[in-house]
């Protein structure tokens, strides 16, 4: 399976179905994200991703990526990503990202989104990637 085949299993199976369960399969355990210069580690977003995963559930997702460029263990995107709740207008978000995988799973994350997605309604439950 490519990079983008997994990731896009991933946005699929667990951040569209909500399945926090799945969390362990997707990221390695030493897991860092930085998404527009907040950066987080698998230990102090390990429980935030559940949880916000399981939080979400009033909120709508989908995904469409349109470009993606892979290098051995590495992959490059642009993904768009729309987030809707109920009674509020959906919001497209563009986002821009690198990611390295170890053994299958998600080892680090960096993205850059527009608008900043930590600054949406949508994730106001989340509380950001910080």
């Amino acid at each position: 399976m490519s990079l983008q085949e997994r990731m896009r299993e991933m946005f699929s199976r667990m951040v569209e179905a909500k399945d926090a369960s799945l969390v362990d399969t997707y990221y390695d355990p030493d897991f860092r994200m930085i998404t527009n210069g907040q950066e987080q580690t698998w230990r102090s977003s390990g429980r935030a991703t559940r949880g916000s995963i399981r939080r979400r559930s009033p909120t709508g997702w989908s995904t469409t990526t349109t470009a993606g460029v892979e290098s051995g263990n590495r992959l490059a995107a642009r993904v768009w990503i729309t987030v809707q709740r109920p009674g509020e207008r959906a919001t497209r978000i563009e986002v821009v990202l690198v990611a390295e995988y170890r053994d299958g799973k998600l080892l680090w994350l960096k993205e850059v989104t527009w608008p900043d997605w930590s600054r949406l309604s949508a994730f106001d439950e989340y509380g950001g990637p910080g």
